[in-house]
């Protein structure tokens, strides 16, 4: 009985660590997910502009995700085609130390734009 508690013990804490990184990564992944659209729409709303989505996203990053992302970057390009890209990316917090999952989200819509009729 001793012998197998030697083996399953550990075995079921690996099953339950891993468990608890998956679901680190699933948070990390969906804050980056939200900071990636709230950025995009504070760069495609009228008058808005890159520098508001970055600062958006990366506010949404610090509100929502002090510990759960690692290492945040937040880039906001104009394309010549009059879309907006939003990329946010960074690595989800770890449990074990030899794991670093990637976590990361692109947006990409066109800016908004005011026309008159006629």
């Amino acid at each position: 009985m001793v012998v197998e508690a030697v083996f399953v013990i550990p075995a079921a804490m690996m099953i339950i660590l891993f468990a608890v990184q998956a679901c680190l990564w699933a948070h990390a992944s969906a804050v980056v997910q939200s900071a990636a659209a709230e950025g995009e729409q504070a760069a495609t709303v009228l008058g808005g502009t890159p520098d508001q989505g970055v600062s958006r996203a990366e506010a949404v990053l610090q509100s929502e995700a002090a510990s759960a992302v690692v290492d945040p970057s937040v880039q906001v390009k104009v394309l010549s085609d009059g879309n907006v890209d939003v990329t946010v990316a960074g690595r989800a917090s770890s449990i074990l130390p030899f794991l670093h999952l990637p976590v990361s989200a692109q947006r990409r819509a066109s800016v908004s734009e005011f026309r008159s009729n006629g």
